[in-house]
């Protein structure tokens, strides 16, 4: 796959196409595990879906962390010609990886249900989490390893391996489903196991496909360990603390949520959370299949073929987030019902707060696509600025100010009008970045 020279539109859709079907894939393992439990336990379960959103968003943040950040310096590397200096980045990415996980994996398995109670567990909830929770910090490394290598062997040129690998794991995490919560009853702890196998075994086929040397990845001592993880954490920072952030925002807003509306519509935001989760997947992908044109032809100096790459990316992030919003706006109680058994007080608050959560789609979708774009260019300190505004900044302030004055309903415009705000952050830096380019 010749990234330097070949027709921009069909390297773009070579990754596209893989990029975000291994993104559903991905994100199919909460999605399908929301549905199952939603009809197969009920609220109560589908509320500690919500509260159990973090777990998933770590492993995300250290996989996108170390990642993405090895994937764009290689790819630079690779573009300037340096292959030694590309695996080179790949060795410390995978130490870097290890480290945290490592580190992570530990902490997280002796502090679970103090983590739990800080999002918003009470007694209750706090016995359904704890059922799925525990299964799932116990195999946490393999949902790093999947998104971690995964990002390595897609930009390595082999984004279709990439995919399969996440649709078998997405297949065994639906049979597992069906099998374990219904015919044999095993609620919270089935759906957990059947994730956990999914993962499992998407982990292992991603490790034997690298084994075999079928990716021209190797090991190779980098000169300089320390400069070389410190460019992966700085680079990879924009993507991956969009993920860590949100264990911030659902503390913030599964606590605001009980506190102005109850119940209810926490069972709902575990939905929308679950929702936003698969969009926000998708728009990644759309930002993972642009990311090693971008970053190779970056390092090879071809600026007008970055150009054209970003282009397409962001015409196709707002066209996928204005069919998203569009589709929720039209059908809010169906697609709730999908997930979960429609009690009267869940199906009457529905429509209001899913219609004006999924405005949020379309700057959201603009602000995936500049974090990515603006890390592959090696402007990490934009990228990250944007992340943090959205991810934790104007949400966290947002989740605060806005009950004060709009009640319950404020939660759910804090959502959007942070977005919002940030897209404006997206759209100054993309325009200073082809002003740059206009300069070089």
């Amino acid at each position: 796959m010749d990234l330097l020279n070949g027709n921009v539109i069909k390297l773009f859709m070579k990754f596209l196409i893989p990029a975000i079907s291994s993104a559903i894939a991905v994100a199919a393992y909460s999605l399908i595990d929301t549905i199952a439990i939603g009809q197969g336990v009920g609220a109560d379960g589908t509320a500690a879906c919500a509260i159990l959103l973090p777990v998933f968003s770590i492993a995300s943040f250290i996989g996108l962390l170390c990642g993405i950040g090895g994937c764009v310096l290689k790819s630079r590397a690779k573009g300037q010609g340096n292959e030694e200096k590309a695996n080179a980045y790949f060795t410390a990415a995978t130490v870097l990886v290890g480290i945290i996980t490592a580190v992570v994996w530990v902490a997280g398995t002796l502090t679970q249900e103090d983590l739990y109670r800080a999002c918003g567990a009470d007694e209750i909830l706090l016995l359904y989490t704890a059922e799925y929770g525990i299964r799932i910090f116990a195999c946490l490394p393999s949902f790093v390893l999947t998104t971690f290598l995964g990002a390595f062997i897609r930009t390595d040129g082999a984004p279709r391996f990439v995919m399969y690998c996440t649709m078998i794991g997405g297949v065994i995490n639906v049979i597992g489903d069906w099998l374990f919560v219904f015919p044999l009853k095993m609620g919270m702890a089935g759906a957990a196991i059947a994730t956990v196998l999914g993962s499992i075994v998407q982990t292992a086929l991603l490790i034997a496909f690298i084994l075999r040397k079928k990716t021209s990845l190797k090991f190779v001592k980098p000169h300089k360990w320390f400069p070389a993880i410190k460019k992966i954490i700085a680079v990879g920072f924009g993507s991956g603390f969009g993920s860590l952030s949100l264990i911030a925002i659902s503390f913030i807003a599964n606590n605001q949520i009980m506190k102005y509306c109850g119940a209810p519509a926490l069972a709902l935001y575990g939905v929308l959370g679950t929702v936003s989760a698969l969009f926000l997947s998708i728009f990644s992908g759309v930002g993972q299949a642009a990311q090693p044109i971008i970053s190779e032809n970056y390092g090879a100096g071809n600026h007008e073929r970055c150009r054209e790459t970003e282009h397409l990316g962001i015409k196709t992030a707002l066209l996928l987030g204005t069919v998203f919003a569009i589709a929720c706006i039209a059908f809010p109680v169906q697609i709730t019902g999908i997930f979960m058994k429609m009690t009267p007080e869940v199906a009457e608050i529905t429509p209001y707060i899913l219609r004006v959560y999924s405005l949020s789609f379309v700057p959201l979708a603009l602000n995936t696509f500049a974090t990515y774009y603006l890390q592959s260019v090696t402007l990490s300190r934009m990228a990250s600025v944007i992340s943090t505004a959205r991810g934790l900044v104007l949400n966290g302030l947002f989740l605060y100010i806005f009950p004060l004055f709009m009640g319950g309903n404020g939660i759910w415009w804090a959502v959007f009008f942070a977005e919002a705000a940030t897209a404006v952050i997206s759209v100054t830096y993309l325009l200073i970045q082809h002003k740059n380019f206009s300069l070089q």
